[in-house]
């Protein structure tokens, strides 16, 4: 039976350890925090939704995400498929898949291939929409850390593609996991923006980060740093994070202003149009394990896939 009253204490303590770990958080008032952020983080900002007439210009607004999913048991006994999609506002689209298996290759680091080859499938998605069809936005769902570490080489030749064609290249962050404020106010740094923002902004406003405090960007002009911004972009009290390249960082407010123009009053802050383009990617475990039992034998699909808790429900 479960011991309800064990559990109660220690869930009492989590709450009485992170109140005390962040008592600055909840204790600071909210004009001395703005205070702190403009003077010592980044400027904030008003944003504005674009109007009708102004809105045409980006209805070539390109989203590209990634999903991936697995079937099977534990290493090496597990099928792996990534796919990505580029989807415009005015109806293209490009798709691209891969499929994995360490059966096939031993040389699985299981805590970073999966993020290795789930980024790469995203930017080889956007490149080969790049190649086909002209526009003028590119929004990634997820911010350019995460490619520069997965595949770096591959993220520059995104970029170089994006330069030559002036197409601003910009990612979106759903959840903040820097401590670009902690870092300033010198706080735990162990403290994310993402706990110090929560119900800090109002709708529609954003703090544009200052770039000499910001690590994503790079004062060595290797063509490699980001400018970056945080913002509130609907009722939900949380804030999101937005990167774009440190040679596009004239159009910081601008894309500001498109994100918050897509995103509906509603929503949990993100752009509508980024969360169709999240559906329509994602491989649900039906759809994968149709496939899996469509295209592979039934006797490779037992001996390799089939671990043994699928097995008790067959």
């Amino acid at each position: 039976m479960i011991n309800l009253k064990e559990l109660e204490g220690q869930i009492k303590n989590v709450n009485l350890n992170l109140r005390d770990k962040y008592d600055f958080v909840f204790r600071i008032n909210h004009s001395e925090f703005r205070e702190k952020i403009n003077k010592d983080v980044g400027k904030i900002i008003k944003m504005e939704k674009f109007k009708k007439s102004e809105i045409s210009k980006y209805k070539k607004t390109v989203g590209v995400d990634g999903s991936n999913n697995r079937a099977g048991g534990a290493f090496p006994h597990f099928i792996e498929i990534f796919q990505g999609l580029a989807k415009s506002t005015d109806g293209n689209e490009v798709y691209k898949t891969n499929v994995y298996t360490p059966t096939l290759n031993s040389n699985y680091d299981d805590k970073n291939l999966s993020q290795k080859l789930l980024a790469t499938i995203e930017i080889e998605t956007a490149i080969e929409y790049i190649d086909k069809y002209d526009f003028d936005y590119l929004m990634m769902d997820g911010g350019f850390i995460r490619y520069k570490i997965n595949c770096l080489e591959l993220f520059k030749e995104l970029r170089e593609c994006c330069e030559r064609k002036n197409i601003i290249l910009f990612g979106v962050i759903k959840d903040i996991k820097t401590n670009v404020i902690a870092r300033s106010l010198e706080l735990d740094e162990s403290i994310y923006d993402r706990e110090i923002l929560f119900n800090r902004l109002n709708i529609g406003e954003a703090i544009l980060i200052k770039n000499e405090i910001n690590k994503k960007f790079i004062k060595d002009g290797m063509g490699e740093g980001f400018s970056s911004a945080f913002m509130r972009t609907s009722r939900f009290p949380g804030a999101i994070g937005v990167d774009i390249l440190d040679t596009q960082e004239d159009y910081l407010m601008e894309i500001c202003n498109l994100i918050y123009t897509l995103t509906p009053m509603s929503s949990r802050g993100v752009p509508l149009w980024l969360d169709i383009v999240d559906k329509d990617v994602k491989i649900t475990d039906e759809i994968l394990e149709m496939l899996l039992e469509e295209y592979l034998d039934r006797d490779v699909y037992e001996r390799f896939f089939i671990s043994e808790r699928d097995k008790r429900s067959l």
